[in-house]
């Protein structure tokens, strides 16, 4: 007899798989979404399990879960975006329509039965007039309503929404639709409330033996992953130095927490890497000559300096696995005090010199009622410009990771300080695969 995990959206039944956890569904979840806690027995789904009749036996559930909201954006930034998932599964579409095309003209070339032909033609008008927001609405009608299908058969109160129907007897996932139960997932959650939960219940394969009730069961199915599926790895991201991984690795995981075991950075303690623009350029040469599969985000300063540098890497063709992002433009930087030959002036340093440190916060870069200042340093005669540098880097950063702990100390403080320049950062690194 087979044990089962179970994945509910929203307590809805979803996808199962028997006798072990599908390693794609695990990489929606990390270690820390684990959850153990005792139950009733009777207090099992009951869409899955009926009615237990509660005698008072108790159970040890096991399950990973978190927010409907957190695994849409954990799908986002492993590259299963609404707009993809849309243009995979209308391109099968098409193609399960040509099949079913096909069949008819194959089964009246055997003469098969009127009753047996007209079936296929069904399914083939049905698909032929359904676009991606048809099947959207079917999902959320089947989850909201709680709809289920049994041994086949559909409530005849369904017969007036043919796709529904369509889409419980194929128990929610037509084979042509979906490769991949992540896409799956990704359309469920578009029409899912953001607060409610995406729970993978493991409780059977525990008490079934497969597992040991302390195994890291999520951390084994994603190593048992990894050598083959880069996409269900983590994300390197690459930085100019050991001060923008530090400050961009804090940043990461005090506002984006569900999101930052998605990510790993280089250690540059470690590597004894120089750090610097033209540093991180031949890191990207070299993995790229190496043939490096894991996907890489490599994020360099907005400043005159990474201009330079990104020019070597202009005639290279780079892997799709590998984007290339600078720091965003900031408004506060189009008006910023600079120091000159001339004295004190505002300019805008976007593009010119703006390191990580004009990225902490406008909480942070104020001193005495000012903003700190740029000094501008060499000029570059290839691009007819100033590299300008921030000063105090040393006091910045120290404020900065005093504010880190504060607001980690208290999460309150968040939205009461300014992280505005940080999110932008993120963002651009969480959209680079979508």
């Amino acid at each position: 007899m087979s044990e089962y995990c179970q994945l509910y959206v929203s307590n809805y039944p979803v996808y199962s798989t028997p006798n072990d956890v599908d390693p794609m569904v695990m990489t929606v979840f990390r270690e820390t979404d684990k959850n153990v806690f005792e139950r009733k027995f009777s207090e099992r789904n009951q869409l899955v399990w009926g009615h237990i009749k509660d005698e008072g036996e108790i159970e040890t559930a096991y399950e990973y879960s978190n927010t409907v909201a957190n695994i849409r954006q954990r799908l986002e930034i492993m590259g299963f975006s609404l707009d993809k998932v849309k243009r995979r599964v209308c391109e099968r579409m098409i193609k399960e329509i040509e099949h079913l095309k096909s069949m008819r003209v194959y089964l009246s070339n055997l003469g098969a039965s009127d009753l047996l032909r007209s079936h296929y033609l069904a399914e083939q008008s049905l698909l032929e007039n359904t676009e991606f927001a048809d099947w959207l609405s079917a999902y959320k009608n089947i989850i909201k309503r709680k709809l289920r299908s049994q041994r086949g058969s559909v409530n005849l109160r369904l017969a007036k929404k043919p796709l529904v129907s369509y889409i419980l007897q194929n128990e929610l996932m037509p084979d042509f639709a979906y490769k991949d139960p992540r896409e799956f997932l990704r359309v469920l959650l578009e029409v899912s409330p953001d607060a409610e939960s995406v729970t993978y219940d493991i409780t059977d394969i525990i008490a079934g033996g497969y597992y040991d009730p302390e195994d890291s069961v999520c951390e084994l199915a994603l190593t048992s992953l990894s050598q083959d599926y880069p996409i269900s790895g983590k994300i390197v991201i690459l930085t100019e130095g050991s001060s923008d991984k530090n400050i961009l690795e804090k940043s990461l995981s005090l506002l984006y927490p569900h999101l930052s075991e998605y990510y790993s950075f280089m250690d540059f303690g470690l590597s004894n890497a120089p750090g610097g623009a033209n540093f991180l350029v031949s890191t990207i040469k070299a993995f790229i000559g190496a043939g490096i599969r894991n996907r890489i985000v490599a994020l360099f300063d907005n400043d005159t300096a990474a201009e330079v540098s990104l020019r070597s890497l202009k005639d290279i063709a780079i892997p799709d696995n590998i984007k290339i992002l600078k720091y965003p433009d900031l408004d506060i930087a189009k008006r910023y005090p600079t120091i000159g030959p001339g004295g004190i002036s505002e300019l805008n340093i976007n593009g010119l010199a703006c390191s990580i440190e004009v990225y902490l916060g406008a909480d942070v870069l104020m001193r005495n009622g000012e903003l700190t200042p740029i000094q501008w340093k060499g000029w570059e005669p290839n691009l007819n410009r100033y590299q300008g540098e921030i000063l105090n880097k040393r006091e910045l950063q120290e404020a900065f990771f005093e504010k880190v702990s504060k607001c980690s100390i208290d999460p309150s403080l968040i939205s009461k300080t300014d992280w505005k320049p940080m999110k932008l950062i993120l963002n651009e690194v969480f959209e680079s695969f979508r």
